[in-house]
C-alpha cells in the first residue's frame, strides 16, 4: 500500500461527509418520510408543479448563473453557498442539444440544470427554496464524476427541523430518484455532495401538497454514505535485484511520471456497501497509553497468541521506489525489487506474499504509460528472479518476443471548448497495448491528429486496447487486432470529459491456493484474475455477482482450504452504517453480516485480514473525525471485536498477521493520508509487546 495514503484521503473525506449528519442530519426527524422511488412519491403527493428547466435552457450551450447569482425558475429559488475559500461552484442550465452531444451530461432527460461543485473541501451545497405551502417535493439526481457516488440531500422544514438522507447515484442514463412529504411546510431542499465529487446533475423537481388524509411515516435518520473507493496508483516494470537497467527508450516515461506528479493527488480511491444478519457487537478490552506505543491488552490473551518470538520474513515498500525484505526479529534488512522509474507518480504501492511464500505480488506504476492501467499486477521470487507482470502482461520488455505490425489511429479530442474538464488540457500521452512506446500529443478541444503506432506487438486474433492518458486519468476503446507485417487502422478515438480515475489495479490478495488473484481499481471495484494469465488477453472478472458492494475497499479470501472460496469484505452503505460481511466467492451482496462497527455509512475500513487459522479477522479504521486509527480483532467463537491499539493523534493502517497467527505488523502514521513519517511496528494479536521494526516501511506482507 506504498504511496497509497492519497488514494484514501478521497475515501475518506467521502466518509467524512458522515460527520454531516451531526449538522444537518442530526437535528429532530419528525413529521417527514423519505422516498427513493418517484411512483410511490406521487401516490403520496398532489397537485404537483414539474420544473423541467425548459424555460431556463438557451437553445444551443447553456446558461451560466455565478454565485452570488440566483437562478428562478417555476417559482423555486436556485442557489449555491459554501465551499470555503474554494467558493460555492456555478450553476448551469444545459440546453438539449448541448447535453446530447457530451456523453458525460447526457441523462436522456435533457435540458436539465447542472452544478459544478469544487472539488474541495466537501461543504458547498446547491440549495433550492421552495414556494410557499409546499409539504411534497422530489427530483433526478445524477452526479458527474465519479458517475456514481453519494449525495447528502437535506430539507429543512418551517418549524426549523431537517431531515437528512443519502442518495447512491447511479450510472447514467439512469437517475436516483428523492422525494420528501411533510406534515409542516418545507421550505427548503438542499444538496450537498462529499468532498472530490466534481458536480450535480438535477431534473424533473416536483413540488406540492402531500395528499390529503396520507399520514406521514417519518423515516430514520440515514447517515452519508457513498460510493467512494480508493486504491493505489497502478504502475508497470522490469525485475532486477539492484536497481534496474534502463529500459527501451525512455524518455517518455520520466516525462508521463512528471505528469502525473503535476495531476491531481497520487491516488484517489471510493467506497460500497452491505447485507443481512447483523451482529452490532461491542468492542471490549480496549487497551491503555493513549499516543505512545500499543500497550498489552487488559483482557486474557485470545486464541492465537503464544509467548513464541516472532519468525519469518516481511516484505515492504520504502518511499514509493524499492520492495525491501526484513526478517521478523528486525536482522536482514535487504533490498528485494526497485526499478528506475518507480517514483512519486509513478510508485510501487501494495504487496502481497502467495501463501506457499514461493511469490511476492506487487501493485506498481512505474510503466504505467505504456500499459492500459495506471498501475498493474507483478511478481517476483523471494530472490529477486522469476519478475513477470500478471495484469496486461507481457511486460514491456517482453516485447522482442511477439511479431510486429503498425496501427493508425486519428484521436481526437471532443471536449466542448466551454465546458471545464479533465480533458480540457489538451495534452495527452497515447498508447497502443504492445506498441514500444507511447505517443505524446497536444490536442486542444476541438482539433484531431492521426498518429502511427510503426512497432506493435501482435497478441494474436483479438483487439488490443487503445488508451489516452492524462495524469491519473485514462480513456480507452477496444482497440483494433493487430495484424503482424501490416498497417492497421483503428476506430477513431474521441477524448471528453474526466476519464476514468485510477483504472488500474491495486491491493494484490491471493486464493488460499495460489491460483488467483484479486486486485481493486481506484472506485474500490474487485476484480480477480489467473495467477497464470495468457499473455496478451485482457481478463477482467468480477469477484462479487450482480451490485457490487459499496465500500469494498478491503476484503480477503479464506486462508485455509475449507475456507478457500470464502471472502470477508467491507461495506458502508445501504443505511445500514458500516460493516464486514462474508460471502462465497462469485457471490452477490450482502453475504452474512459478520460485525457491524459502525452506525454510520461511508465509514472506511483501512485494512482488513483473516486469522490464518480461520478464527476470526483483524481489521483497522479510523475514527469518525479521522484524528486517530486502530486495529481491532474480531473472533468468531465469542462474537465480540477487541481494540489491540488505542492510538490518539496516530493511526495505524495497513498491517499483515504472521502465518501462525501470533504477531502483527502495522503501519504506524502520524497522518491518516501522508506516506512520510511511516514506520512499521510488531505487537502480538491481543495487542501486546508492541515494538518498533523498522522505521520509514509501508504496506508490509508477512510470509
Amino acid at each position: 500500500m506504498g504511496n497509497t495514503s492519497r488514494s484514501r484521503a478521497a475515501l475518506y473525506a467521502l466518509a467524512a461527509a458522515a460527520a454531516l449528519y451531526f449538522t444537518a442530519g442530526g437535528a429532530a426527524q419528525t413529521g417527514v418520510e423519505h422516498f427513493d422511488g418517484r411512483e410511490a412519491f406521487a401516490s403520496a403527493s398532489r397537485a404537483l408543479s414539474t420544473i423541467d428547466f425548459n424555460s431556463a435552457a438557451p437553445a444551443r450551450g447553456f446558461a451560466r448563473h455565478r454565485p452570488g447569482e440566483v437562478l428562478t425558475v417555476g417559482g423555486a429559488a436556485f442557489s449555491v453557498r459554501g465551499g470555503a475559500r474554494f467558493g460555492p461552484g456555478t450553476v448551469y442550465v444545459l440546453s438539449a442539444h448541448y447535453g446530447a452531444g457530451n456523453p458525460m451530461l447526457n441523462t436522456g432527460t435533457l435540458p436539465l440544470l447542472g452544478w459544478a461543485a469544487p472539488n474541495q473541501p466537501g461543504n458547498a451545497s446547491l440549495d433550492v427554496t421552495l414556494p410557499p405551502g409546499t409539504t411534497a417535493v422530489g427530483c433526478d439526481l445524477w452526479t458527474q464524476s465519479p458517475r456514481a457516488g453519494a449525495v447528502e440531500v437535506t430539507v429543512t422544514t418551517a418549524d426549523g427541523r431537517a431531515h437528512a438522507t443519502i442518495v447512491n447515484t447511479r450510472e447514467r442514463p439512469a437517475a436516483a430518484f428523492v422525494g420528501f412529504i411533510s406534515v409542516s411546510e418545507i421550505v427548503s431542499v438542499s444538496f450537498r455532495p462529499p468532498k472530490g465529487q466534481a458536480g450535480l446533475l438535477l431534473d424533473n423537481l416536483a413540488y406540492g401538497g402531500r395528499t390529503e388524509g396520507r399520514a406521514v411515516r417519518p423515516s430514520a435518520a440515514t447517515a452519508p454514505r457513498g460510493d467512494a473507493a480508493a486504491a493505489p496508483p497502478a504502475q508497470t516494470g522490469r525485475p532486477n535485484a539492484s536497481p534496474a537497467g534502463k529500459s527501451p527508450d525512455t524518455d517518455w516515461v520520466a516525462a508521463a511520471a512528471a505528469a502525473a506528479k503535476k495531476s491531481a493527488p497520487l491516488n484517489q480511491p471510493p467506497a460500497t456497501n452491505e447485507p443481512p444478519a447483523t451482529d452490532q457487537t461491542p468492542v471490549t478490552n480496549q487497551p491503555p497509553a493513549a499516543g505512545a506505543a500499543p500497550t498489552p491488552a487488559q483482557a486474557s490473551t485470545p486464541r492465537g497468541s503464544s509467548a513464541a518470538p516472532a519468525r519469518g520474513t516481511i516484505a515492504y515498500v520504502r518511499g514509493g521506489t524499492e520492495i525491501r525484505l526484513v526478517e521478523a526479529d528486525g536482522t536482514g534488512d535487504r533490498r528485494l525489487w526497485t526499478h528506475e522509474y518507480a517514483k512519486e507518480g509513478s510508485a510501487i504501492h501494495d504487496l502481497a506474499w502467495r501463501p506457499d511464500g514461493k511469490e511476492l505480488a506487487f501493485s506498481s506504476s512505474h510503466l504505467n504509460v505504456a500499459s492500459l492501467y495506471h498501475a498493474d499486477l507483478y511478481a517476483v521470487g523471494p530472490d529477486g528472479k522469476g519478475f513477470r507482470k500478471v495484469t496486461n502482461a507481457p511486460d514491456h520488455g517482453e516485447l522482442s518476443r511477439y511479431p510486429k505490425g503498425a496501427v493508425s489511429v486519428t484521436v481526437r479530442n471532443e471536449q466542448p471548448v466551454w465546458k471545464q474538464s479533465q480533458a480540457s488540457t489538451g495534452v495527452f500521452f497515447v498508447y497502443v497495448v504492445g506498441a514500444d512506446e507511447p505517443q505524446a500529443v497536444t490536442l486542444p478541444p476541438g482539433s484531431s491528429k492521426t498518429l502511427v503506432f510503426k512497432s506493435v506487438a501482435d497478441f494474436g486474433d483479438h483487439a488490443q486496447p487503445l488508451v489516452a492518458m492524462y495524469g491519473q486519468n485514462r480513456w480507452f476503446i477496444p482497440g483494433v487486432d493487430v495484424k503482424a507485417g501490416r498497417t492497421i487502422t483503428a476506430p477513431a478515438f474521441g477524448i471528453s470529459g474526466d476519464g476514468i480515475p485510477l483504472f488500474g489495479a491495486f491491493r494484490p490478495v491471493w486464493r488460499a491456493d495460489g491460483s488467483r488473484l484479486s486486485y481493486r481499481n481506484g472506485l474500490c471495484l474487485v476484480s480477480t484474475v489467473p495467477a497464470q494469465p495468457r499473455p496478451g488477453e485482457l481478463v477482467f472478472q468480477k469477484l462479487f455477482s450482480g451490485e457490487h458492494p459499496s465500500g469494498a475497499c478491503a476484503w480477503d479470501w479464506g486462508p485455509t482450504a475449507a475456507l478457500a472460496d470464502q471472502l470477508i469484505y467491507s461495506a458502508n452503505s445501504d443505511g445500514e452504517g458500516t460493516s464486514i460481511h462474508r460471502v462465497r466467492e462469485g457471490g452477490a451482496h450482502p453475504g452474512a453480516k459478520l460485525h457491524a462497527f459502525s452506525e454510520l455509512d461511508l465509514q472506511l475500513v483501512t485494512d482488513l485480514r483473516w486469522l490464518p487459522d480461520g478464527s476470526g479477522f483483524l481489521y483497522s479504521f479510523p475514527d469518525l473525525a479521522y484524528e486517530f486509527g486502530n486495529v481491532f480483532r474480531y473472533d468468531f467463537a465469542t462474537k465480540r471485536a477487541t481494540q489491540l491499539t488505542k492510538f490518539e493523534g496516530e493511526y495505524a493502517r495497513a498491517f499483515d498477521v504472521s502465518p501462525d497467527g501470533a504477531w502483527v505488523v502495522f503501519e504506524r502514521a502520524k497522518k491518516l493520508d501522508d506516506d512520510r513519517d511511516v514506520d512499521l511496528w510488531l505487537m502480538r494479536s491481543d495487542g501486546s509487546d508492541a515494538r518498533l521494526l523498522v522505521r520509514g516501511g509501508l504496506a508490509p506482507s508477512w510470509r
